[in-house]
């Protein structure tokens, strides 16, 4: 179906200049930093556009969080309020969003497979990590601190495994050397941790730009994603799966919402259930193939971002009818 196009400025600075040429939907996620909402709603009424919020996350963060303190939930919440439209990732977000404003219509996360970064090309494994050592990837961020602590006693007992340690590589992406000393130090534990104490052959992979992140999955044999069973953690999106499927990979994550609804996700529910994962994992390869072309085949199908841009626009052009 062919879509009219919709002037759409998805925006995180805004000022005359830019709105004088002519917007029909202003579209932010949660909130622009620097800006009032005031201001926004001041420059809603002027220019006459119509305001969408995307929301892919909860706005109440969990207390163990480490931007818990900091994070602007007052003014996501009032964005929100204010939107002519909130469109938001699943309908456990939905339902949360509702509570504030009626106007809300979900959008899944999605990917454009098969172009750019996401195309389904893997690398080999480098010289100095060995020929057939299966690398077991975290793609994360320091934010994630208390959920790579569900780890922990699991790659202890994988280390304490001649036959699994002398077959795997384990690869902590995302991190940094730089900013406060609390991040700093939070990522230095993290690598502790997914490292078993360095007792793991493995790296940390430093963090690149989001236009080169799908290399993180392309230098990957297996994706692991962890979250500790929260409100927070259960309003994120499978978006952890759908990046694991762009390269084709198994992923293996804990039996929790966001990836309760993916039939082809490695579902643990604890330690012991993480063991025997990586074990399987790691001596049957046929298994691994199949686990990761089942995913990817069931999220090109059902997350593929073409498909949701059209519903994406059917809502806009609703919105400004």
């Amino acid at each position: 179906m062919e879509m009219p196009d919709v002037p759409v400025l998805f925006a995180d600075f805004l000022n005359d200049e830019v709105l004088a040429r002519g917007w029909d939907i202003v579209l932010i996620n949660r909130h622009i930093p620097g800006m009032e909402l005031a201001t926004l709603l001041d420059y809603r009424a002027r220019y006459g556009f119509k305001l969408v919020v995307d929301i892919d996350d909860y706005w109440q963060l969990d207390p163990w969080h480490i931007l818990y303190r900091t994070y602007p939930t007052e003014k996501i919440v009032a964005h929100i309020k204010a939107a002519d439209l909130v469109t938001c990732t699943h309908d456990r977000l939905w339902a949360e969003v509702t509570q504030l404003n009626r106007k809300a219509e979900i959008i899944p996360n999605a990917l454009p497979y098969g172009r750019g970064q996401f195309h389904d090309g893997r690398l080999p494994a480098s010289d100095d990590i060995g020929p057939g050592r299966l690398r077991i990837s975290y793609v994360g961020s320091v934010t994630h601190e208390r959920d790579l602590e569900l780890l922990r006693g699991a790659w202890r007992r994988i280390a304490g495994e001649q036959y699994i340690r002398d077959r795997t590589h384990f690869v902590i992406c995302g991190y940094t050397q730089e900013g406060p000393p609390e991040v700093v130090a939070a990522w230095q534990r993290m690598l502790s941790v997914y490292l078993a104490g360095l007792r793991l052959n493995g790296y940390a992979r430093a963090a690149i730009e989001p236009e080169q992140y799908m290399a993180f999955y392309a230098e990957a044999d297996v994706a692991v994603a962890p979250l500790v069973a929260s409100k927070f953690n259960a309003s994120k999106s499978n978006l952890k799966a759908l990046e694991a499927a762009t390269k084709g990979i198994p992923i293996v994550t804990s039996d929790v919402h966001p990836y309760l609804d993916l039939p082809h996700a490695i579902r643990c529910a604890n330690g012991a259930d993480w063991v025997k994962a990586i074990r399987k994992l790691v001596r049957e390869p046929g298994y691994r193939d199949d686990m990761g072309a089942a995913n990817a085949e069931y999220c090109r199908t059902h997350f593929h971002l073409d498909y949701w841009n059209k519903a994406r626009m059917l809502m806009y052009l609703k919105l400004i009818a």
